[in-house]
């Protein structure tokens, strides 16, 4: 592809770059990395660092990182100083701690250990974090785990508990004390190594059988819906906003690509592999692909992918069959060659400020933040709707001009990370009231889209 030859003769002629970084309109704008840390040690890698996600409290923007034995909470409200607010140890080194956050709580798993779920209250961060939970009563380990914020289910990805399907939890009622709603077994595809939830549907990345999506709207019986496999070793997923795609990784040594999925005939059964991309940074003319894509995360339009020694790429989807590498900041700059299981574990996007979290398994945090040239892409047709109030608490009103009230408008309120927590279609109305009372406290971005491509997006902030 083009953008190829120019990364290379980018290369060539670079000279200075943030932090001696290789980096494509992308700057670092802070960092935090101790190497006094206690290390994990699988196959002599020195592993230091693993997940990170992040969430908004009290106005401030927070991290947190899993260390080998330690959850870490940093505030980045200040990206340039970020700021060591907690430091919780479990009780063994492991490389794999992932989060994910609902209700200012952050919900921690570990694999390799038997720490069971860690549940952190930041409702009074930054000053104090509490560890509110510490258990296994369900399960020993996970590998991953999923949060379902619309319904406040907690799905244990690779819980040994269900003999490697998932755990099923809830904490809509209490989030400090969750309930067991099933322990759901071996399914079709048998392991899940990750998951992505969007209302009943589960759609699982599962290993060496692939990427399998299920009906979970009785999670005691999931149907089957399908599947897809190419060989790999189905790492993690995410759906673009509409729904219609889905892209996917495969962590294996070999290079495999980034796959793309049609999803637009699931209800009938049917997905199918309607495209694939990689792209070698650290040596782009080589006719053999060794990058290893990781984990990747959507935020409208772009594709924020964690791509181990090449560190974070980020993708224009606008075209979702056409992806085109837009930026890129090299995390791991001591490998001049790919070496496997180096660098940049995951990203979290999602940010109000717009700047990216990301965490490497050698040299931790880092606070990024995108060029404006690589912005979100604003829609081509926008709709003339008015939303009020904001901020809401019970009922959100969505006024629709004369115009327009005859068309058939489609309505989704979605948290930052992408979970439909509403959907509502509207036709021949003039108003439309969304109600707010299942949705928790937060920011939220309502996408309304009709017929004729005409869409606009809302930033949304409920209130309880």
């Amino acid at each position: 592809m083009q953008y190829k030859l120019l990364f290379f003769l980018f290369c060539l002629t670079l000279t200075t770059t943030i932090s001696a970084q290789s980096a494509l309109n992308i700057t670092r704008l802070g960092h935090w990395d101790d190497d006094t840390l206690p290390l994990a040690n699988p196959g002599g890698l020195n592993l230091q660092y693993s997940g990170i996600w992040g969430l908004t409290v009290n106005g401030h923007e927070i991290a947190v990182v899993g260390g080998a034995l330690h959850v870490l909470f940093f505030d980045v409200t200040k990206p340039t100083e970020p700021k060591l607010i907690g430091k919780f140890a479990g009780n063994k080194n492991t490389i794999w701690r992932e989060f994910k956050s609902y209700k200012n709580r952050v919900y921690g798993v570990s694999d390799n250990t038997d720490e069971g779920l860690m549940i952190f209250d930041l409702t009074k961060a930054p000053e104090t974090i509490v560890r509110t939970y510490w258990k296994n009563e369900f399960f020993n380990s996970s590998h991953t785990i999923t949060l379902d914020t619309a319904s406040g289910r907690i799905y244990l990805n690779g819980s040994n508990a269900a003999s490697q399907g998932s755990v099923l939890l809830s904490v809509r009622d209490n989030p400090d004390q969750p309930e067991l709603l099933a322990v759901i077994p071996q399914l079709q595809c048998k392991y899940i190594h990750d998951s992505y939830v969007r209302g009943d549907t589960l759609y699982a990345s599962s290993g060496n059988d692939g990427y399998c999506i299920y009906d979970m709207n009785d999670y005691t019986n999931p149907k089957f819906l399908a599947a897809e496999s190419t060989g790999g070793y189905n790492h993690n997923s995410w759906i673009t906003t509409d729904g219609r795609y889905a892209y996917y990784t495969e962590e294996v040594p070999q290079g495999l690509p980034i796959r793309i999925v049609d999803l637009q005939k699931l209800g009938a059964g049917e997905i199918k592999m309607v495209g694939s991309f990689l792209d070698n940074l650290l040596d782009p003319t080589a006719m053999e692909k060794k990058a290893i894509a990781h984990n990747l995360y959507i935020r409208d339009n772009l594709l924020f992918v964690s791509q181990y020694e090449d560190g974070l790429l980020v993708y224009d989807i606008s075209k979702p069959l056409q992806p085109v590498l837009r930026a890129f900041y090299d995390t791991h700059p001591q490998n001049i060659q790919y070496n496997t299981y180096y660098g940049n574990w995951g990203n979290y996007p999602w940010l109000p400020s717009g700047n990216i979290l990301t965490s490497d398994m050698q040299n931790g945090l880092s606070i990024l933040k995108l060029d404006k040239s690589v912005g979100i892409a604003a829609p081509s047709d926008e709709l003339p709707v008015q939303v009020s109030p904001n901020p809401a608490s019970d009922v959100l009103m969505v006024q629709i001009p004369v115009s327009h009230s005859a068309a058939s408008l489609h309505y989704r309120l979605l948290s930052p990370a992408g979970q439909v927590l509403t959907n509502a279609v509207s036709q021949g109305q003039s108003t439309l009231d969304i109600s707010l009372t299942s949705v928790p406290a937060g920011l939220y971005f309502l996408h309304i889209s009709g017929e004729n491509g005409q869409a606009t997006v809302r930033r949304v902030v409920v209130v309880k």
